[in-house]
């Protein structure tokens, strides 16, 4: 891939991760304001705990997507970006454009999937 291309796919990363942790910071500081001790019954009890581990999923999620995106800026550095860490080949660019921080080609990927390795 040409350095106008890779410099094109490390801005498109670069901005899904500050909005990424832009998100992280909504949810984290909505955590706080939903506080179980607050709980005046157990309904409320229940509206918080389910609160706190939908938070906790979702900031998992988003921090699982930050490594990712990550890790592809690393690929960048590196020379590796859209090579397939599985079979080595080429990652198509229309991939890349829907998904930047693809490691695997459309086939290694479906390959994965169907064996239940990822999701």
């Amino acid at each position: 891939m040409d350095a106008k291309k890779l410099e094109k796919f490390k801005k498109k990363l670069l901005e899904e991760r500050m909005d990424l942790l832009s998100e992280l910071q909504r949810v984290t500081s909505g955590e706080k304001s939903k506080d179980m001790t607050e709980a005046k019954d157990s309904v409320d009890l229940a509206d918080a705990s389910y609160s706190a581990d939908y938070s906790l999923a979702w900031t998992e999620k988003i921090n699982r997507q930050i490594r990712e995106i990550d890790e592809s800026l690393d690929r960048i550095k590196d020379g590796t970006y859209s090579v397939c860490q599985i079979c080595g080949e080429d990652i198509p660019e229309g991939r890349l454009e829907v998904k930047p921080n693809a490691k695997y080609c459309t086939q290694c990927k479906e390959d994965l999937e169907k064996r239940g390795e990822i999701q």
